[in-house]
């Protein structure tokens, strides 16, 4: 009721008490290393991802920015997050597309312009493969006017 000076250090802390202890947690369960190197190759290869996801769409493209190959990255992928480096990329631009979606008055083919796609049925197409639904059916579901 009183909050001291202090009282959102304490609640930080607490909260990533919890974070840390749900993050062993599911480790353990999907049985994944609990030794995070910031400097591995999956890291890398998501941040790269998160900085040049507009600009690039193959896999291929990311190991030969980190100068290792294909399969090393996926095996470092998999190792560290259990899903291979193709998978979480397209959950990335997935992300990415509903995002343009929900938060931009672009269209389809505006969207598919920005995320450098080569033509907008191929946004739509990897868009229908991912979610199993239409971009129109989707916002139609989740509650946005379909606008498209």
């Amino acid at each position: 009721m009183h909050p001291k000076a202090d009282s959102g250090h304490i609640i930080r802390s607490l909260l990533y008490y919890i974070l840390q202890k749900l993050n062993r947690e599911y480790a353990v369960v999907n049985q994944l290393k609990m030794d995070r190197n910031n400097d591995h190759d999956a890291f890398q290869f998501k941040r790269s991802v998160e900085i040049n996801i507009k600009h690039k769409q193959r896999v291929g493209d990311y190991a030969d920015m980190l100068g290792i190959t294909r399969v090393s990255l996926n095996k470092a992928v998999k190792e560290q997050f259990n899903v291979t480096a193709k998978h979480l990329f397209k959950q990335r631009l997935l992300l990415e597309i509903k995002y343009y979606l929900f938060h931009s008055k672009l269209t389809l083919s505006e969207i598919a312009y920005e995320l450098n796609f080569p033509e907008p049925n191929h946004l739509m197409r990897f868009f229908k493969a991912q979610t199993g639904m239409t971009a129109g059916e989707f916002l139609q579901v989740n509650g946005k006017d379909d606008s498209l």
